[in-house]
């Protein structure tokens, strides 16, 4: 396979390339044949085979899509002068692309050159017995040749889920019940009445419902997820007990290695994983967080606390 390219990249100057062999990844991965520059492509993005039927690109599951020709395709077959859209790239399919060529044997055509006539067989004297050689035994056929299948990508399997993201799904799985044990627990003690007491249940649970969603999402690690965690952390330098327990889980979300392990085919090399510096940032939240709670606790005890009465005068003699 040889396919030519006439790349545009959203920013900077037009060029040509030249990819050649039976698969070429086009993708933001270093490692890929035809590395695109651009923050909208995912790291292996699409492929281009050569199959049977011509040069073909195929998607792999990339976020934002491939667009042929304007249409969005996962698949599509590429002949000279259509266009490709890869996030923020256009590949203009260049003319001169080799395409595989089927030729059946009846288009074969004879050469005019004949072929020399095989001498004439030598006939045995008379006198002499001619003697005759046994029959070879009929040859089993010998199997088809398979065709050579086209090299496919390599899929690359999530890495392990980082320490500091695991600790904070769990503490959104624990909030999940402190929010719904807290609604029921406010309609019990408090005296709001029954409607109070329904909007205080109502509340609790539908409070619990997100807060065991955001659990889900970043035990998976998706994408949404991540920027609720970012939302919430951003509310949370708000509220002064746990302003540096939000602001620790920002300054972790926003690492660039962070974000790498939640798009939908994250890279290995720039995953966090496990480290001194993901040890860190889990022990430090969890210390941040303890000590939002006793400031909490401490808060909650001194303005519920009675007041003292003034000391009683001395009586006068």
């Amino acid at each position: 396979m040889t396919i030519r390219f006439e790349v545009s990249p959203p920013k900077g100057a037009t060029h040509e390339v030249e990819l050649s062999g039976p698969l070429a990844v086009l993708g933001r991965d270093p490692s890929c044949d035809l590395v695109l520059n651009d923050g909208k492509c995912s790291r292996r993005h699409a492929v281009v085979e050569d199959l049977p039927e011509g040069l073909v690109i195929r998607d792999t599951g990339s976020a934002n899509g491939m667009y042929v020709n304007g249409r969005r395709l996962e698949r599509s077959r590429l002949r000279p002068g259509d266009k490709v859209r890869l996030g923020g790239v256009t590949l203009r399919v260049l003319a001169g692309a080799a395409e595989t060529i089927v030729v059946a044997p009846d288009d074969l055509v004879a050469s005019d050159v004949a072929a020399p006539a095989e001498p004439p067989a030598r006939r045995p004297e008379p006198s002499a017995p001619v003697e005759r050689e046994p029959p070879e035994p009929p040859r089993a056929p010998s199997p088809p040749r398979r065709p050579s299948s086209p090299r496919l990508p390599v899929l690359r399997a999530r890495p392990e889920r980082p320490l500091t993201v695991t600790v904070l799904s769990l503490l959104w799985a624990v909030g999940t019940l402190a929010w719904a044990g807290g609604g029921i627990l406010v309609a019990v003690r408090a005296d709001l009445g029954r409607v109070g007491g329904l909007l205080a249940v109502g509340g609790g649970f539908v409070a619990a419902t997100a807060s065991g969603l955001v659990a889900a999402g970043l035990w998976a690690q998706a994408q949404w997820a991540r920027r609720l965690q970012i939302a919430a952390a951003v509310l949370g330098l708000a509220v002064c007990p746990f302003a540096f327990a939000s602001a620790t889980v920002l300054l972790y979300m926003l690492r660039g290695d962070v974000r790498a392990g939640f798009e939908p085919d994250p890279a290995p090399a720039g995953h966090p994983g496990a480290g001194p510096a993901e040890t860190t940032f889990a022990l430090s939240l969890l210390g941040m967080l303890a000590l939002g709670l006793a400031l909490t606790l401490w808060a909650a005890a001194a303005f519920t606390a009675p007041a003292t009465s003034p000391p009683a005068p001395l009586p006068l003699r």
